[in-house]
């Protein structure tokens, strides 16, 4: 990724740009970036875009061939196509030719690396893979955005924000604006805000049911069940959720007992550092044995309902009574 910021700060373009990868955001972030330094606004005689299945190779290469008008470069944007499937030879061929007044860019969410084109435009010019970041420039990401709007965030609120809205950084974008705006007369984003205005997930709902479960709080677990059941999540999606999140707290438990640091358990585990505190809280209660036998029966009961034997919406309710007896 560092290559092709260097590109567009100097302003020394390669010929053929490959933006692919799972983040969507990134991909329209680097597109929209080459495409405002590149192209000029409403110049309609330099630029063409190509997308979907069927691209018309023969004047794909035209296009690139032709000389500027009036302008330094042409730009061609081949977006989400079929061509990294099955390449055309016509292209494969005329990436080494791409003329040095002349762009192409590529943007693709996956692209066989396997392929001919691809090792073209690998060789030829600049392959940029654009993955989820980690999570410490996530923060940063996130942290600019909202210093930008001239706000603070606690860092509770960080914490909130990273494990309830854990998702792409398109997802992640439309929710910190929300944020963002439901926060700007207070001057302060707090983690009562993040849980106010971020979208909660089934996955964040069952984690504070397993909060209440460690509390033996029965009447909590389960409201906060029969309110995934009035959002329409099924029982057996929640069961198998209850399931893995004790398997969260037995793996972390396990770890902490080899002598683990919590820095440790994030890197062996791939877990937010916050999901990790909360289950070395969580977890502090029970031996191994106890959450050992916890996931043998939350097995128990998803078996018992595939196989008939238990209606899918008692097997939660059971399994909450056991656990918070």
């Amino acid at each position: 990724m560092n290559s092709i910021d260097e590109d567009i700060r100097t302003g020394n373009y390669s010929r053929v740009y490959l933006l692919t990868g799972e983040e969507a955001y990134l991909r329209l972030s680097y597109k929209n970036r080459l495409k405002e330094k590149l192209c000029r606004a409403g110049d309609n005689l330099n630029v063409a875009t190509f997308t979907g299945k069927h691209v018309p190779v023969g004047e794909v290469i035209d296009f690139a061939n032709t000389l500027p008008f009036m302008a330094e470069k042409r730009v061609v944007f081949l977006e989400d196509t079929s061509l990294f499937e099955a390449a055309d030879e016509s292209l494969v061929s005329f990436i080494p030719e791409v003329p040095e007044d002349t762009c192409m860019i590529f943007v693709q969410e996956k692209a066989d690396r396997r392929g001919r084109l691809y090792k073209a435009i690998q060789k030829h010019g600049r392959v940029v893979n654009l993955e989820r970041p980690a999570d410490e420039v996530l923060e940063r990401w996130i942290l600019g955005r909202i210093k930008s709007s001239g706000l603070n965030i606690r860092r509770s609120a960080m914490e909130a924000f990273m494990l309830q809205v854990n998702a792409d950084m398109q997802t992640m974008s439309e929710e910190l604006e929300k944020l963002i705006c439901y926060c700007l007369d207070s001057g302060e984003i707090t983690q009562e805000d993040v849980r106010a205005v971020c979208t909660v997930r089934a996955e964040d709902r069952v984690f504070d049911m397993i909060e209440d479960i460690v509390r033996k709080d029965r009447r909590g677990a389960l409201l906060r069940y029969y309110d995934l059941l009035t959002l329409k999540e099924p029982p057996v999606k929640i069961l198998s959720l209850i399931g893995r999140q004790f398997s969260q707290l037995l793996t972390v438990k396990v770890l902490k007992k080899e002598g683990l640091s919590a820095d440790d358990i994030v890197k062996r585990t791939s877990l937010h550092p916050y999901a990790v505190k909360k289950c070395l809280s969580n977890s502090a209660g029970y031996s191994v044995q106890e959450l050992t036998e916890i996931l043998e029966g939350c097995a128990g009961y998803e078996n018992d309902v595939k196989q008939g034997r238990l209606e899918a919406v008692m097997s939660v309710e059971l399994l909450i009574a056991k656990l918070t007896g």
